[in-house]
């Protein structure tokens, strides 16, 4: 006798994965973490410290030399951070944020590769700059491009590539973190280890959400091999 299965259990069959809490936890946090630098960097360049430790004083001196381009990226990479919320975690996602970010995700690239000309740490950090924001552009590109087709589940596919990237900038500072904590014993000055540390953070964030993307590609199918085999 053939098994009939109503939209019901089909739509329990072929269900989103609930995303997992390791996922949602770094989402959040990368958020928080990313916010907080923009608003330390907004007052630096105002309220420069007269108390900050040499090597951030210089740090800080660096950025303020160039506050107008500074702004010009920090600013809309925080506006598109406080927006994936909406996207992502939302039932339905907000349209109005969603088309925002492709603008917004333009002027950070964009600004990325001008601000890439003072970069701290040298060719090794203009090196990362250059691949990981590269790969931000063409995956928003690639968003885009499948909005515009109505082919909505690569178009999420691929702007959670981008998001992903963009946040790995979040990823970096606990890494910086470690080296200026370990400065005394390594002697290493930032110039000499900004670039790794950007190596590594954005290095994690997108093999990270590489392989959860691939896990969810390999679920869906699973799914959909139930259903056909329901129906």
């Amino acid at each position: 006798m053939k098994t009939l299965v109503n939209s019901n259990d089909r739509s329990h069959l072929v269900s989103r994965a609930a995303t997992p809490l390791w996922l949602q936890a770094g989402f959040w946090v990368s958020i928080a973490i990313s916010v907080a630098v923009v608003v330390r960097r907004l007052v630096a360049i105002v309220h420069p410290s007269q108390s900050a430790p040499p090597q951030m004083a210089g740090l800080d001196a660096a950025f303020a030399s160039h506050a107008a381009l500074t702004l010009a990226h920090i600013v809309p990479a925080m506006a598109f951070v406080l927006l994936t919320p909406f996207v992502f975690l939302r039932r339905t996602a907000a349209a109005w944020a969603e088309r925002l970010l492709f603008p917004l995700g333009a002027v950070v690239g964009l600004t990325a590769y001008a601000m890439n000309t003072y970069s701290i740490g040298g060719w090794v950090e203009r090196s990362a700059v250059l691949f990981f924001n590269t790969l931000f552009l063409f995956s928003l590109a690639r968003a885009y491009m499948y909005m515009r087709r109505g082919e909505h589940l690569l178009k999420r596919r691929w702007m959670t590539r981008a998001v992903g990237i963009l946040l790995g900038i979040a990823t970096t500072r606990p890494v910086m973190g470690i080296f200026f904590a370990t400065s005394r014993l390594t002697h290493l000055e930032p110039r000499q280890f900004f670039g790794i540390a950007f190596w590594i953070g954005f290095s994690i964030n997108t093999i990270a959400v590489e392989l959860w993307l691939r896990a969810r590609g390999r679920q869906s199918q699973m799914e959909r091999v139930a259903v056909s085999s329901a129906t």
